[in-house]
């Protein structure tokens, strides 16, 4: 089995690949190890799901405090440590978190514990591990260990949450409906299109009531336990049984893992070590204002990122991009998508021969080139796709859209629900007897203004259920964001970020202006991890393994081509996604950080840039 379908599979028969907001990539389970050493993976309650196996030796198991570590993989070791469910009522019982660690490879020169979260909220900090604890150890020169955790009702953590008994039962729910397509929306401003809008935002409204329901049912009380909240007081258990009582706890979060860490920072100032967030979100709006409202803050930069991806297809031109000509420019490429847009919300394109036949609409258009602006390293792909279309064959797209139906009952359903259980139980109280239909245009004037002033392409992708969902978090944190810590952080912003713009990040700075070190990053795509860049990887090197600190506002370029050429430019290199400026003047040294961090952020793609399934 190779390196990449191992990383895939992590410890579990399931696992979540999601982003902070929207539509979402589930990895399909992957066939087991061969010829190895057994494992049986973790499953909720009363459920086998199957064996991991791996082909290193066998080492004995120990135990750390109260977590019993397991070897389960190359250099990788997997534990449970069971935490109250409730951390004000002892009586309710306990949660039992799956945690895996990368041990530090530089064991003589080890500084202590990186504890990491990838995004979500929903993403399996256990499969991150598996995926990217190598690439992050050695960004760090192998002087941490790299730990991260499943937070509370995700994937290997007890109990998990849960809207319905087999993942056939969930896919069959969520086929043909605005799970997968949404309705279009060509014009909110006009009374025609806003009218046909709305009906197709009524019907999907009701399905989310049915959906938040079978959630309720499923799961009960288990959704009062998984706020944000509760995960960082899980993570200050887990970072004392590894490091001691009272430790500085270190943290690299990302996306989601922003507002982890924004609550971690301010809900324990004295107990911050090293702690960088990246891609932020503002833990103000987050944890304060309705959900739904959220739009005029996410997609302020999202015009910007598809202008640069425009800009970018046009200055490649036809032998790297599969929209250009040779006298293309940002202008013609927009002219043409939009007009392909447009000929949609008349007459979509019929796939009648994609895996699974169906439409090609204008909102899946908008909906797949929005998950692809978190990720400019696959942009050419999504030139190839929007080409396709433009040429008539709306299969690659719907290919990308429409997943396979499980028919098999028997297997264990992922975990769909995880963005809004823990989004909605973070957000302010709705009153209770909220009234649907208001809700409803109260969310329709939303995203009407939005469209108008922030977002023309992307402010219809937002389908908010918060009102339907009637769970209610035992611990609510609502700031004050603007403590001063015993050590200051790191805050990373894109300069063009499709849904953490980057003066969310300016505003955590402001906010903690003492304890803060803001870092710009010159590039598009979610999380500076998107592209390559020296100045920040040496800043966060810098930092995490000296306690250095960059100046204020530092701003640094990137190192990466958004369209790279086909061949090298350097005989044998292989670098050819790098700046010709990079080759010619970086080290060695400096060329394999590069190298590294982009490894690392290739693998973090799955976790904060996709556009499937709620």
């Amino acid at each position: 089995m190779d390196e990449a379908s191992t990383k895939d599979r992590g410890l579990l028969g399931y696992e979540v690949h999601p982003q902070r907001r929207g539509w979402k990539r589930i990895m399909r389970t992957v066939a087991l190890l061969s010829a190895c050493a057994l494992l049986l993976l973790w499953t909720p309650v009363g459920r086998t799901v199957g064996f991991a196996c791996f082909s290193q030796k066998i080492k004995v198991s120990y135990n750390q405090g109260n977590i019993l570590w397991t070897p389960c993989g190359d250099n990788i070791e997997c534990g449970r440590l069971e935490v109250p469910l409730d951390y004000f009522n002892a009586s309710l019982g306990k949660a039992s978190l799956a945690l895996a660690r990368y041990p530090a490879t530089n064991k003589t020169a080890r500084i202590g514990t990186l504890l990491t979260n990838p995004g979500g909220p929903g993403g399996s900090g256990v499969n991150y591990v598996y995926r990217a604890g190598k690439r992050i150890s050695d960004v760090l020169e192998g002087r941490y260990d790299i730990v991260s955790w499943d937070p509370r009702g995700i994937n290997g953590t007890t109990p998990r949450v849960e809207c319905f008994a087999s993942q056939s039962e969930q896919d069959i729910f969520f086929a043909n409906t605005h799970h997968e397509i949404l309705p279009d929306a060509r014009n909110l401003s006009d009374a025609f299109d806003r009218a046909a809008f709305a009906s197709g935002l009524r019907l999907a409204d009701a399905r989310n009531a049915v959906y938040a329901r079978l959630c309720h049912e499923q799961s009960g009380e288990v959704l009062k336990h998984v706020g944000t909240a509760t995960v960082v007081r899980d993570l200050e258990r887990l970072y004392a049984e590894l490091e001691g009582e009272g430790s500085l706890i270190n943290f690299w979060g990302f996306s989601y893992g922003t507002i982890v860490g924004s609550y971690l920072v301010n809900m324990f100032p004295d107990r911050v070590g090293k702690v960088t967030i990246d891609g932020v979100v503002n833990p103000d709006m987050w944890a304060n204002t309705y959900s739904y409202t959220w739009i005029r803050d996410d997609f302020v930069d999202t015009e910007k990122v598809l202008r640069n991806f425009y800009a970018a297809c046009a200055e490649a031109g036809p032998d790297r991009c599969a929209l250009a000509s040779m006298d293309s420019t940002a202008d013609t490429i927009s002219d043409e998508i939009d007009g392909l847009i447009e000929r949609l919300y008349e007459r979509p394109l019929i796939a009648w021969n994609a895996t699974r036949p169906g439409p090609l609409t204008a909102s899946m258009i908008q909906s797949m080139t929005f998950g692809y602006l978190y990720r400019p390293r696959d942009w050419t792909k999504l030139a190839s796709n929007l080409a396709a279309a433009l040429a008539g064959d709306g299969v690659p797209i719907v290919e990308e859209f429409l997943e396979k139906v499980e028919l098999n009952t028997t297997v264990v359903p992922k975990t769909s629900a995880a963005i809004t259980a823990v989004t909605c139980v973070d957000t302010p109280d709705l009153p209770e007897d909220v009234d649907p239909t208001k809700a409803l245009k109260d969310m329709l004037s939303e995203m009407m203004l939005s469209q108008q002033h922030v977002s023309r392409h992307f402010s219809i992708l937002d389908f908010d259920m918060c009102h339907h969902w009637t769970a209610r978090e035992t611990e609510r944190f609502t700031g004050p964001f603007n403590h001063t810590l015993n050590n200051e952080i790191l805050v990373i912003g894109n300069t063009a970020d499709p849904i953490t713009p980057v003066h969310n990040a300016r505003a955590v700075n402001k906010m903690m202006p003492e304890s803060t070190r803001l870092i710009v990053q010159d590039g598009s795509g979610h999380c500076s991890s998107a592209m390559s860049s020296l100045c920040t990887a040496k800043a966060l090197r810098a930092y995490f393994l000296e306690g250095k600190l960059p100046e204020n506002g530092l701003f640094c370029e990137t190192d990466e081509e958004l369209f790279p050429p086909k061949t090298s430019n350097m005989t044998g290199s292989g670098l050819m996604w790098m700046k010709n400026a990079v080759l010619q003047t970086y080290s060695k040294e400096d060329m394999q950080l590069l190298e590294t961090m982009r490894a690392l952020g290739r693998e973090l793609e799955p976790y904060v840039g996709s556009f499937k399934r709620l």
